[in-house]
């Protein structure tokens, strides 16, 4: 596997890759933290995987979410 699908990303990550503030960043780590739970996965408070991140708000293929 590459490194980048290993990486795990904190709020500032993610506000600079989506646009957004760092509350709101947080709020999409543990919404996407939630899910990956309910599937059965280990999580990190405060930390999101990159590819998560990638698949859900830049992918059309995990366009799911209707973000």
């Amino acid at each position: 596997m590459d490194d980048k699908n290993l990486r795990l990303l904190g709020a500032a990550e993610v506000s600079d890759q989506l646009g957004v503030c760092r509350s709101k960043a947080y709020q999409i780590i543990k919404e996407l933290n939630a899910e990956m739970a309910a599937r059965g996965c280990r999580t990190i408070p405060g930390r999101v995987s990159s590819q998560l991140l990638e698949e859900t708000f830049f992918s059309t293929r995990g366009a799911r979410h209707g973000r």
